[in-house]
């Protein structure tokens, strides 16, 4: 589910993303339900004023890669971790700064998504989505709904 709401009162877009299933999961989809989970986690420990959000990108890619979560070309088709951690938030769904492939440097007072995702032909794919603001120390995540796989 990704859900991009935008206030009519102030025009400010919020961000959310979170994998379910119906039933129960495979145990190999709880594996990478897990992981992206340890990568959503690992990015809101690295946002903070002055970061590289190239770096906070290959750090997450760098994780699943050494799980064996690897990403390219399988079969015709992209797979694996394929799209940016992160982008801005604000009065666009997609502002600056970038956690991604591309040059950017995070500031003290930008609101940004952390979303790191895989994606598997034959098992799927698990995106985590949440909305932080980055501060001179750390960030803040400022989402509060629940992350569970199975309902």
């Amino acid at each position: 589910m990704d859900i991009f709401p935008r206030s009519e009162r102030t025009g400010y877009f919020g961000d959310l993303t979170r994998t379910v299933v119906r039933g129960r999961a495979s145990e190999r989809l709880k594996e990478v339900y897990a992981l992206v989970a340890q990568g959503v986690a690992l990015g809101h420990r690295r946002l903070r004023h002055g970061v590289d959000g190239q770096a906070v990108h290959r750090e997450i890619q760098a994780l699943f890669d050494e799980r064996g979560f690897r990403t390219g070309v399988r079969n015709g088709r992209m797979q694996g971790f394929f799209h940016g951690t992160g982008h801005g938030l604000g009065l666009e769904i997609h502002e600056l700064p970038s956690i991604s492939t591309r040059p950017s440097t995070l500031r003290a007072g930008h609101v940004v998504t952390v979303e790191p995702g895989l994606y598997y032909l034959g098992l799927g794919g698990v995106r985590i989505e949440d909305v932080a603001v980055v501060t001179a120390t750390g960030s803040s995540n400022l989402t509060r709904v629940p992350k569970f796989l199975e309902i």
